[in-house]
């Protein structure tokens, strides 16, 4: 098990290219994949989900949570979320969590977790999402779990920090395609409610009771926010 005073700083001459400096507070006592703990936080429902690419256009961000329910490309790669922790000035890091402190709340990143990517592929998703989420709360950041999981195997990575009655929230954009999608979601849903029962779930996207049932007969709380693809359909007139 990692030991937090076995983290290796960086000194005056590095760069911090593993995040060792902004990660020192964390536990990672969370299980065989060791992922930064998430604390469990209050929050009140807000009105509205706001994309991260689209959180210029929000007006009302103490009753808006904001959310990465979009392809990665808007918020990973050399100017994503990650990176500016990454490799941003103190002075970067700071706007950045200042920026954040003004939301309801924030959910981790939901960086792509497809089932035929490589194992390691989809852990270092998971990881990096924990990785985020943690650093944000740790500055002041109210921060809600992302849960996500493909196949079976790996519900114990995505499971990994909860603790019983956990916020969590969960995508299910793409997620209600196909038949296969479809199970793959509900199964590991069956997991989160076997396993942490958790007082409420905020879901972007549809969440239909074939797949969200289990949630609702453990005593979950189910808040569900519209996609953009479905708001941008019912606005033009749409079934």
């Amino acid at each position: 098990m990692i030991n937090n005073n076995d983290v290796r700083l960086p000194s005056k001459s590095d760069e911090d290219v593993f995040l060792a400096r902004l990660l020192k507070n964390a536990n990672f006592q969370t299980g065989f994949y060791q992922f930064p703990a998430i604390k469990n936080c209050p929050i009140e429902r807000p009105k509205r989900t706001v994309l991260w690419s689209k959180r210029h256009l929000c007006e009302d961000k103490s009753s808006s949570a904001l959310v990465f329910y979009e392809y990665d490309g808007f918020f990973d790669g050399k100017d994503g979320i990650y990176n500016i922790l990454k490799y941003g000035s103190n002075a970067d890091i700071e706007s950045l969590v200042s920026e954040l402190k003004e939301y309801a709340f924030v959910v981790c990143p939901d960086y792509s977790v497809y089932g035929n990517f490589p194992i390691y592929k989809q852990i270092d998703a998971m990881a990096r999402s924990r990785e985020v989420g943690f650093i944000l709360q740790d500055r002041g950041v109210k921060v809600i779990v992302n849960f996500r999981a493909t196949h079976e195997w790996s519900y114990e990575a995505a499971l990994s920090g909860l603790t019983v009655g956990q916020t969590v929230a969960i995508g299910s954009l793409g997620a209600l395609r196909d038949r296969d999608s479809r199970m793959l979601l509900r199964d590991s849903v069956v997991a989160l409610a076997d396993c942490v029962c958790p007082k409420i779930v905020i879901v972007y996207g549809y969440a239909p009771d074939d797949v969200f049932g289990p949630l609702k007969e453990c005593g979950a709380e189910i808040w569900r926010f519209d996609s953009e693809i479905a708001k941008a359909f019912m606005a033009e007139g749409g079934d």
